[in-house]
């Protein structure tokens, strides 16, 4: 169902504003939905024909539709220029559902975490819409992450579990929010097959930028795992995955400037860049890092660079210093709250025994060492000697306790 604002009901019907509020506050307005102090009414509501009849009486089940059938609106087409999160937050006052799940997405990817918190447990106190529940959930998911904070965890995913759906599609749609949230900690263990396969006709367009972005998220995670040796790919050899990333990649982030997906195009950038970084292409791993960085900044959005600055290491903090070195400040400290965090909740969910304390090029050398490189293919691939890689590996044995090089894909 379409609305409009109680200004344009007052001018279609010829009334006053006052009232229409008035008529809305009586019941006589049918389907009008109040949102605090803002009155919404049915684009097809009929101007009451008299004061003195009664019309319909709000329920307080009525919800009105969210503008997009996603639980991802920043990454709809809503955002769809950079620079424009506060203009877009502003545009939603029509909505005041909508403009306050985007705004507490845009201060998540701003990493302003307790307002988002704080958001996100509004809505799970209400009664909302499906895609305002499903979303709430998952911004639980992330802020629990960056708390480190696992009984938060497993709250998110259980709210997600138990929303109530009426379709299929709506079944989809709940199995991909779920997705989304394993992923933010490297959990592929519990997909649906068909987004296993990439397959995603049975969900509404407009989620289709969101499940691009965690399709290939599923998918560099795939690849690490195999070039690490944890997983075996029949016919693919420990690189090869990962070499052959980019020519889906790359399809994809022009998909995002068509669709002007903002937020879609930023993940799949730097997504697209750790790739091409991790084979060793540092000329298309700047091209679009260094995209990434500026559609980023644009709005003040460090959330993303955080997210994969424990993939992109020193690469990245090299770009920021020579794009800004004071949001390279800002990303390096907020990506310490984010790392400690994120240890804790993988290392509980997981099972695993990840520490914290290895230095990003320590972590870097790690994982070329897990994806089977030598001392000296190492040093090339980073510019250092072979003495220095020598030495960060004992620093990072000294760190974990690994002893055999073998063991170090764990780490990455």
């Amino acid at each position: 169902m379409e609305y409009i604002k109680i200004e344009e009901a007052a001018s279609k019907w010829g009334l006053s504003i006052r009232r229409v509020q008035d008529l809305c506050k009586m019941g006589r307005v049918c389907g009008a939905k109040r949102f605090g102090t803002n009155w919404m009414v049915p684009a097809d509501a009929l101007r009451p024909v008299d004061g003195r009849k009664k019309g319909c009486k709000e329920t307080s089940d009525t919800v009105i539709p969210l503008i997009r059938k996603s639980p991802f609106l920043d990454m709809t087409d809503l955002y769809s220029t950079a620079g424009t999160a506060d203009a877009v937050i502003d545009s939603l006052a029509y909505h005041p559902e909508a403009q306050a799940l985007f705004s507490a997405e845009i201060a998540y990817s701003r990493g302003q975490i307790d307002q988002a918190y704080a958001q996100a447990k509004h809505f799970l106190k209400k009664t909302d819409g499906f895609y305002a529940t499903i979303s709430s959930g998952m911004l639980l998911g992330l802020v629990a992450v960056w708390k480190g904070d696992v009984q938060l965890w497993f709250q998110a995913k259980k709210h997600l579990y138990d929303t109530p759906w009426k379709t299929e599609m709506d079944r989809d749609i709940i199995s991909l929010s779920i997705a989304s949230t394993d992923l933010s900690i490297r959990d592929t263990r519990d997909f649906p097959e068909w987004f296993y396969r990439g397959r995603f006709e049975n969900l509404p367009p407009d989620a289709h930028p969101a499940a691009r972005v965690y399709y290939v998220k599923y998918l560099l995670i795939l690849a690490q795992e195999h070039a690490a040796g944890r997983i075996q790919l029949n016919g693919v050899t420990k690189l090869g995955l990962l070499h052959t990333l980019p020519f889906i990649m790359e399809p994809m982030i022009a998909k995002t400037i068509v669709d002007q997906t903002v937020m879609a195009e930023i993940y799949l950038r730097l997504l697209c860049a750790i790739t091409y970084h991790q084979i060793g292409d540092e000329t298309n791993a700047v091209y679009h890092l260094d995209k990434a960085i500026h559609l980023c900044l644009a709005d003040g959005l460090y959330g993303p660079l955080v997210e994969h600055r424990r993939q992109l290491g020193l690469f990245l903090d090299e770009r920021l210093l020579l794009i800004s070195p004071d949001d390279a400040k800002t990303v390096k400290e907020l990506h310490k709250k984010l790392h400690e965090g994120w240890v804790a909740i993988y290392n509980t969910v997981m099972d695993n025994n990840v520490s914290a304390k290895l230095s990003a090029r320590e972590r870097e050398v790690v994982r070329l060492v897990a994806f089977g490189l030598s001392d000296e293919q190492i040093a090339n691939r980073l510019h250092i000697t072979k003495s220095s890689v020598k030495s960060i590996i004992q620093m990072a044995r000294n760190k974990t306790g690994i002893k055999d090089r073998n063991d170090f894909g764990s780490y990455i």
